[in-house]
């Protein structure tokens, strides 16, 4: 499985790696990731709880992009899908940026929680800076994104799903793309 989860649509697949990269993580590579990324059209309870269970069996905590449509470009939410001992904690996020040169860190809604990628390639919870509160520092954010995601959208372009890529449906069944 990728360490990357989207549908097939080019632009939402830049998307999804641009935010993996200015987190902090890099594509491929030998050691996979503990973090995988999504996109999703939609959120309802069937997807939600497939989604959470996906993380739990997989040992992979997850970061969805929520879109409203199928035509929408740019998320309109990103969705925390987090192993906590024996549950899965999800949360809307938002991406900040603390710092020019600072990979990206995730804040939660409710602005009490903030997320960063650790040493180790794994999310970890940090004490919440002042500086991640600022909504200017979420335009940043958005902006890097979608710069990165500009810049290497020729890069991870194929026209349809990758294997291992994995798909969720409104009923909330999880099916993944056959390896070539």
């Amino acid at each position: 499985m990728n360490t990357h989860h989207t549908c097939g649509n080019d632009v939402r697949r830049a998307n999804a790696n641009a935010l993996k990269l200015e987190l902090g993580l890099t594509l491929g590579g030998k050691i996979a990731s503990s973090v995988s990324f999504a996109s999703i059209t939609g959120l309802n309870g069937p997807i939600l709880e497939a989604a959470a269970r996906h993380v739990a069996e997989e040992r992979q905590d997850c970061v969805i992009a929520v879109y409203a449509d199928e035509e929408a470009v740019t998320p309109d939410f990103y969705l925390l899908l987090l192993r906590h001992h024996f549950q899965v904690f999800a949360s809307k996020v938002v991406p900040s940026s603390t710092g020019y040169d600072e990979p990206l860190v995730l804040m939660t809604e409710d602005r009490e929680r903030q997320f960063a990628i650790d040493q180790r390639g794994m999310l970890s919870e940090l004490s919440i800076e002042a500086a991640t509160k600022k909504p200017r520092n979420h335009r940043r954010a958005a902006e890097r994104i979608a710069a990165t995601a500009d810049a290497i959208g020729p890069l991870v372009s194929t026209g349809g799903p990758l294997p291992g890529d994995v798909f969720l449906n409104s009923r909330g069944d999880v099916t993944t793309a056959a390896a070539a």
